[in-house]
């Protein structure tokens, strides 16, 4: 008793060390996947307001280009208004610079002559800025732009038309090759120094101007848009332009990045030509993965479950003992009533096929007679009997006589191990003999019956006899499962139809189907589903089709209820293949 209380005990141990190690693993992973989630959403964030400044440096470029190619000569004084509104009002343009590449396209265009223009338009705008800051864009600029036009040389460097601050910028004399390669109207994209970056963007033609701004990379971002729990980086193909490392503290929890994988997020700027790399990495402090109340918490929770569970588990030991007689007696119990049930199926087994098959061949027909025979007594015992009820009454008792009697020679033959006699004969014959057969009794039950016999008549080589007892038990069992199940508008079918060589049968039913478990064992002699079934019908059923070379397949309709089709070779293949056996014999 003690040992199995020990082993309760380390059991419940075990069990709430596993629970506390689950729950720890589960706030991790959940921790994480909330970090990764907020560096997901702020990161789209920053994605989408760089990629909207980036969009403003695209429409500036391009208001300042369509400015100066506007007029001949280019109205320097008041580009160089706009240009310096633009670095008032957006801090991250650095510097503006409007320049001239040299002998570009062919040869200098009105930009170069403008070049010279610009001392003068430049003095007249200082002259006069006195305290509204207008410049003077007229007369004077246009004269000296006209006096130097076509002067600067073709020395293939880069003469600076206007600039903003002076002297603030870059040395573009290396990247004048690249600037002159730029598609007309397309933004560049060049790494500088100190942060900064350049966009160039060429004049149209013929002009060999070009306007260039340096961006500061570290103002693409305001400071309070900043997450100070990231580290930020923006790279300019694979040139470090900004590295923000993360400003919060971890304190006391480590970061676990070496052990799980970081929350990271990375996406280019969606910008003209502006192709900048976004990314931002977050930190795993073990504090924050890892709430230590909320871990301390479910501890407590925990054991408190598994005493719990401790004191169960011992209640049911106890009662495990009480039980386990009684379970003792009902495996007894069940284990006679199989064995019961097994020597049931050996004596019924031990009866033979061929006694079976005789009692069941012959109840149909003398089910028939019977059920015409009450029908003529009762017609022959009103006021006014019907003789030609009564006379059709006595021919169905005839015909089922003669066919009992056919069948009783059948199976004589079957036993002697004698072939039937197969014919050649018309299926739609067949059809419509145990229609008229079973027409009355479905009639009863209230069952429709659909006939859709084929127009070509097809011809099989068959027993009638056979084939009729076989649509005859299809149509029994349809009528069976109909009436068991109680469906609303029941209904059978029964389709004639030529297919390639062979003829093909169908009878279907709009009951309630073959169960999936059922179908592999529907054929198997003495297997049924009915109370007072033998399981010999459709075993029979089997034997007479493949008899005549045919076969039976069972299913299920598209729109539900059972379907069995019966495939039989049609007469003029039969006689083919006759014709080819004696020919080769």
């Amino acid at each position: 008793m003690t040992n199995t209380l020990s082993k309760s005990w380390l059991f419940g141990l075990a069990l709430w060390l596993a629970a506390l190690l689950a729950f720890a693993l589960y706030s991790v992973e959940a921790s994480r996947a909330r970090l990764a989630g907020e560096l997901e959403v702020t990161g789209r964030t920053l994605h989408r307001l760089i990629s909207q400044r980036a969009a403003q440096h695209d429409a500036h470029m391009t208001s300042l280009i369509a400015l100066t190619s506007g007029a001949e000569p280019a109205p320097l004084g008041a580009v160089r208004q706009v240009m310096e509104s633009i670095v008032r009002f957006y801090p991250r343009i650095a510097w503006i610079a409007l320049v001239s590449l040299g002998e570009a396209d062919g040869g200098a265009g009105p930009a170069t002559g403008a070049a010279d223009a610009g001392a003068a338009t430049g003095s007249g705008a200082e002259a006069g800025a006195g305290g509204a800051g207008a410049v003077d864009t007229g007369s004077a600029a246009e004269a000296g732009a006209a006096a130097v036009a076509g002067a600067l040389p073709g020395a293939g460097g880069v003469r600076i038309l206007v600039e903003v601050p002076e002297g603030g910028g870059e040395d573009l004399a290396p990247l004048r090759a690249a600037i002159g390669e730029q598609l007309r109207g397309k933004i560049g994209v060049h790494a500088s120094s100190n942060g900064r970056y350049l966009l160039a963007k060429r004049a149209p033609a013929p002009s060999d101007a070009a306007l260039v701004f340096g961006i500061d990379a570290a103002l693409l971002l305001e400071p309070e848009e900043r997450p100070a729990w990231a580290h930020l980086r923006l790279t300019l193909d694979g040139q470090e332009l900004l590295d923000l490392p993360a400003e919060d503290d971890l304190g006391a929890g480590a970061s676990l990045a070496p052990h799980f994988t970081a929350p990271h997020f990375a996406k280019v700027v969606d910008g003209e030509g502006q192709k900048i790399l976004l990314s931002l990495d977050r930190p795993l402090p073990l504090d924050a993965l890892l709430p230590l109340r909320s871990l301390l918490g479910f501890a407590a929770l925990a054991g408190l479950a598994s005493f719990a569970l401790m004191f169960a588990l011992r209640q049911r030991a106890a009662a495990q003992k009480s039980q386990q007689v009684a379970r003792q007696a009902e495996a007894r119990a069940l284990l006679q009533e199989r064995e019961t049930l097994l020597a049931h199926a050996s004596r019924v087994n031990a009866m033979g096929e061929l006694a079976s098959g005789i009692a069941h061949e012959l109840t149909q027909p003398l089910t028939a007679v019977l059920s015409r025979s009450q029908a003529a007594l009762r017609l022959a015992g009103a006021e006014k009997p019907d003789l030609g009820l009564i006379s059709q009454a006595l021919d169905v008792n005839v015909r089922e006589a003669k066919r009992a009697g056919e069948m009783l020679k059948r199976m004589r033959d079957y036993a002697s191990n004698k072939a039937p006699e197969p014919k050649p004969s018309a299926l739609n014959g067949i059809v419509s003999e145990i229609v008229a057969l079973t027409a009355a009794d479905l009639e009863r039950r209230g069952v429709k019956l659909e006939l859709d016999l084929s127009a070509e008549a097809p011809e099989v080589v068959v027993d009638a006899i056979e084939m009729e007892q076989v649509l005859h038990n299809l149509i029994r069992n349809a009528a069976d499962a109909l009436e068991g199940a109680g469906t609303a508008g029941a209904r059978i079918s029964i389709a004639t139809r030529i297919v390639g060589a062979d003829a093909k049968i169908e009878v279907a039913d709009n009951g309630p189907g073959i169960a999936a478990d059922v179908l592999p064992k529907l054929f198997v002699p003495f297997f049924t589903t009915k109370a007072d079934g033998m399981g010999l019908g459709l075993s029979l059923c089997q034997t007479l089709v493949e008899r005549v070379d045919g076969r039976i397949e069972a299913g299920n309709g598209a729109s539900g209820g059972a379907r069995f089709v019966i495939t039989l070779p049609h007469a003029s293949a039969r006689k083919s293949e006759s014709i080819f056996g004696k020919h080769d014999a």
